[in-house]
């Protein structure tokens, strides 16, 4: 860097275009330091490669962001701007000193949603300890133990108050995963009760949720605070799919468990043995995978949805890929991102263009493959043959 200064500062010294170019032995040494330069930008990138190895969802991050992230590794207020990079819906953790004192590392103390507006405390702090991608893996493993403590918790109390009061006390993605628990308990309940003859079981319990359901709706007319309102709303538009499935087993006089209209939805249950909550669907299991997605609006689910759930989760089940086809505007990538969160799993969304060569295709499948996460890439005939050739492999 400095030599190439010196060079510059002769050219501006001299201010003869011919006379700074042909001056003897420049071009011998333009190339060297080419050469040099080259052998650091290996090295720059060998170093980020390892870094990416050890948190995967540096893959996902831009080379500038990256590099500013590790840059104030040491200075985890300065790296709390990029957590929106790395996390589905984390702004950043409160901590607890914005300005810790010379030695001393703060402590996170909770999640700020980026999507809507929530906030989840931690039991404990999070000590911000070590290097940057330690202490990232040690958040991601935070988020997930503490969202399961939280579903327990939730599981235990929802019987303990009202529906309506009890949904108020725990975060929006809890409430809906707990909400879906609690119905598929009640509808094999309702099966159970018919095969011990009580006919009129699944009518009786339609009648309950649609008293639950206006009992919401009443909700959402009182004076509630926006984050408030949106968990009710969320809870609406999940009960009336909840409603419209029993009102079809109904409907089709279907009084065993195993009916393929109850077996092809997405059912979540609380497992006690391991204390975790399992998702069926079909012959498929999916653990809960506890990716905190904030107190954004859900899907409304349609059976064009349930189909694409199916097709997904199966796909899913067999190790492979879904390839959803349709015209533009008709919700393919926002029905893969609403079944990656009914799944608590983290989702990237890529737009690809013709400019994506095989190199970033392999970035993206290491991030996708070291972090567990889904990728949803859209547009993807827009690649160009010998990339697509790549990802086919």
């Amino acid at each position: 860097d400095a030599d190439v200064k010196n060079v510059l500062a002769e050219f501006k010294a001299v201010q003869n275009c011919v006379a700074c170019s042909c001056k003897e032995g420049l071009l011998k040494f333009l190339e060297k330091q080419q050469t040099e330069l080259e052998v650091c930008e290996k090295a720059l990138a060998d170093y980020m490669e390892g870094k990416r190895r050890a948190f995967p969802r540096f893959y996902f991050v831009s080379t500038a962001d990256l590099l500013d992230i590790l840059s104030n590794g040491n200075n985890p207020v300065k790296v709390m701007q990029h957590m929106s990079k790395c996390f589905q819906a984390i702004d950043k953790l409160k901590l607890n000193s914005e300005t810790p004192s010379a030695g001393q590392r703060p402590q996170g103390q909770g999640m700020v949603s980026c999507v809507g507006e929530e906030y989840v405390p931690f039991k404990k702090p999070l000590p911000l300890e070590g290097k940057v991608e330690r202490y990232m893996n040690n958040i991601i493993g935070k988020m997930r133990s503490e969202l399961r403590d939280i579903l327990r918790d939730s599981v235990t109390d929802y019987t303990a108050k009202a529906r309506d009061q009890w949904l108020f006390d725990w975060p929006s993605q809890i409430i809906l995963v707990v909400n879906q628990i609690f119905w598929c308990q009640e509808v094999e309940q309702a099966f159970t009760n018919m095969g011990k003859g009580d006919c009129q079981a699944m009518v009786k319990y339609n009648e309950q949720q649609i008293k639950q359901l206006t009992r919401l709706i009443e909700v959402t007319r009182t004076n509630l605070k926006k984050p408030d309102r949106q968990k009710v709303m969320n809870m609406i538009t999940i009960d009336a799919h909840s409603r419209d499935i029993v009102a079809n087993i109904v409907e089709g006089g279907n009084d065993k468990q195993d009916c393929f209209l109850w077996v092809c939805q997405l059912r979540s249950y609380w497992d006690s043995t391991i204390s975790d909550c399992r998702i069926r669907i079909c012959d498929a299991s999916f653990p809960y995978g506890y990716e905190y997605l904030g107190n954004g609006p859900r899907l409304v689910i349609t059976p064009l949805t349930d189909r694409i759930y199916i097709t997904a989760t199966q796909a899913s089940w067999l190790c492979l890929g879904t390839a959803p086809a349709g015209p533009a505007g008709t919700g393919k990538t926002e029905t893969t991102k609403d079944l990656s969160a009914q799944l608590g799993k983290s989702i990237y969304v890529f737009n690809c263009s013709p400019e994506m060569d095989y190199r970033t295709m392999g970035d993206i499948f290491k991030g996708l493959a070291a972090s567990g996460s889904w990728g949803c890439f859209d547009e993807f005939n827009r690649l160009v043959p010998e990339v697509l050739s790549v990802c086919s492999v």
